[in-house]
């Protein structure tokens, strides 16, 4: 019988493998393993990058001889990086699509100069979208921007691969890589600046106890994913190991 593989995003030049989440820093791992391969930062703008990076098929057994990772995100972090970006971001950046429905089935101000309240109504209004998809009352796969970060969690530790957290990702790949990786902390130093759509406020400053409680209702697996991978690393020092 044929051994299971899983596809995963790989530099030409090292043994270094990771899972794709989007909006879970998934634009600067994408630059490093660039920079990996050729010594510079390709762009720091997301649509510019090469249409296909590098990429193998790989078994569990061959995963876990190199650095093999994925990693998990605050999903309270992830939900603004999400309203900042693609419902209220640039051109080129947000989901026009997405927002008209916001427009016209909810309340939601497509306008420039924002108050705190009208952010904080966007927020519960794009909250009430997610549900309607999470839920399943729309057909069709969920969009990867919302969709649940446990969905690919479960996968990489399926096939043995290692939890990280975005907010300290560069010292904890470091500390699982180990020295395998020729120029890691060099090609971090190269990139200058994370993927990071303006704000015109500051997330902590539209929080509310309802919009934190419709996120935990939205991802209450990620949260204690999240929780578990932090105090895993906290405790310990390396990534824990995570029965799902």
């Amino acid at each position: 019988m044929t051994e299971e593989r899983l596809t995963v995003t790989s530099p030409n030049s090292q043994p270094l493998n990771y899972l794709v989440s989007l909006k879970v820093g998934s634009t600067y791992l994408r630059n490093l393993i660039y920079v990996l391969d050729h010594g510079a930062v390709f762009s720091e703008i997301e649509r510019d990058f090469p249409r296909e990076l590098p990429s193998r098929d790989m078994t569990k057994a061959e995963l876990e001889k190199e650095t093999s990772f994925f990693v998990v995100r605050d999903p309270v972090a992830r939900f603004f990086s999400l309203y900042f970006d693609k419902a209220i971001g640039k051109a080129g950046s947000r989901f026009p699509w997405m927002v008209e429905i916001l427009v016209t089935n909810r309340v939601f101000h497509d306008k420039p100069d924002l108050t705190i309240e009208e952010h904080r109504e966007n927020c519960m209004s794009l909250l009430g979208f997610i549900n309607v998809r999470l839920r399943g009352h729309i057909k069709g796969a969920i969009n990867p921007h919302w969709n649940k970060q446990i969905v690919r969690a479960e996968i990489g530790l399926k096939f043995g691969m290692k939890p990280l957290m975005l907010d300290r990702l560069d010292e904890q790949l470091l500390k699982i890589a180990d020295g395998r990786i020729d120029g890691l902390a060099d090609a971090m130093a190269k990139i200058k600046t994370r993927n990071r759509s303006p704000r015109p406020v500051e997330a902590e400053d539209i929080m509310t106890p309802e919009i934190y409680a419709r996120i935990s209702a939205l991802y209450p697996e990620d949260i204690q994913l999240y929780d578990l991978v932090k105090t895993g690393w906290d405790m310990h020092g390396h990534p824990p190991q995570i029965e799902l």
